[in-house]
């Protein structure tokens, strides 16, 4: 292939310029060119995007299969914890709570008359001097 000739002041054509030179002519050709790579390149995007979130599915099916057998394993363990965990709980101490103020989301503050607090439903209606004896 021979190579142009060199312009009329005898420096010869950079690259540069002779890139650009055929990018004008061949203009229609070099938007061909790049809307087909970036369709390539955004389907490719896509199909990897998608492998990626299909196999965190997968593996957090794995996950989940794993986590359902052994949690078949470990029912009836659970129930008999929490069944203590029941049994060791005590309710909380029937006490009253001193009349005072609650600012609220808004800005506004409201007053809080005493209340008692504590107990169990048990003891519903029952003074605790009541209890004791």
């Amino acid at each position: 292939m021979p190579s142009e000739p060199a312009p009329a002041d005898g420096d010869p054509t950079s690259f540069r310029e002779k890139a650009k030179s055929w990018a004008e002519k061949h203009e229609t050709a070099v938007r061909v060119v790049k809307a087909v790579g970036a369709t390539v390149g955004a389907a490719v995007a896509i199909l990897v995007v998608k492998h990626v979130i299909t196999q965190n599915v997968t593996e957090y099916a794995d996950d989940d299969q794993v986590t359902e057998y052994a949690e078949d394993d470990q029912v009836t363990e659970d129930a008999e914890d929490d069944q203590d965990a029941k049994d060791k709980r005590r309710p909380p101490v029937r006490h009253s709570v001193a009349e005072h103020t609650r600012t609220l989301a808004d800005g506004r503050v409201i007053p809080i008359p005493p209340y008692k607090r504590g107990g169990s439903s048990e003891d519903e209606g029952e003074d605790p001097d009541e209890v004791a004896a």
